[in-house]
């Protein structure tokens, strides 16, 4: 089942009301783009990162989609996998949504560029997507989504030449008036 911007916030909406006190949740991932991006089209589920009571607030979600989609919803907790690819200060820079977020939970993201950031290191299609949409956005720092690149990828698994070439591509694809190619990235890092 695809999640859409939509029902994200009405899943949300209901699930408050199997909430029974309440809790800061950080998503992340496709999800993290609906909440930052209007234009968001979909996400096949929400990721979040563990924060108090993220127990209460999954079952909260899947008891929300149940019912008023009357099916489930995948909703799970990503942590290592996904922080290995962040900045270092990452957390210093969570962005509180006001449209998500109800009385009883608080929906956080990380900001545009650190997501960006993270979506370059796994790099499929819907990746590369999701970053031209987050580029999109008129806070989006350009200098900020690559001094975080160059942050993650002394200490990011796999082969650095490889995730070069990717954020290169996407860098590229987004500013045309400034030509980036993989030698230079790479050189920055030094």
């Amino acid at each position: 089942m695809l999640i859409t911007r939509q029902n994200l916030k009405k899943y949300i909406q209901e699930a408050q009301k199997d909430i029974d006190e309440p809790v800061d949740i950080i998503i992340v991932g496709g999800a993290a783009v609906l909440v930052l991006c209007p234009s968001g089209t979909a996400t096949r589920d929400i990721d979040t990162l563990s924060t108090d009571n993220i127990d209460s607030f999954i079952k909260a979600m899947k008891k929300a989609a149940t019912r008023l989609e009357d099916h489930p919803i995948d909703v799970n907790t990503r942590s290592d996998p996904f922080e290995i690819h962040m900045p270092r200060d990452w957390r210093d820079h969570l962005v509180l949504s006001s449209e998500f977020s109800t009385p009883m939970i608080k929906i956080i993201t990380p900001r545009p560029e650190d997501l960006a950031v993270a979506k370059v290191f796994r790099f499929q299609a819907k990746d590369a997507e999701d970053i031209k949409k987050l580029a999109s956005l008129k806070q989006f720092d350009r200098s900020r989504f690559l001094d975080g690149f160059l942050d993650v990828l002394p200490v990011a698994i796999g082969d650095r030449h490889w995730h070069a070439q990717s954020f290169v591509m996407a860098y590229n694809g987004l500013y045309k008036d400034e030509h980036l190619d993989e030698d230079t990235l790479l050189s920055k890092m030094e």
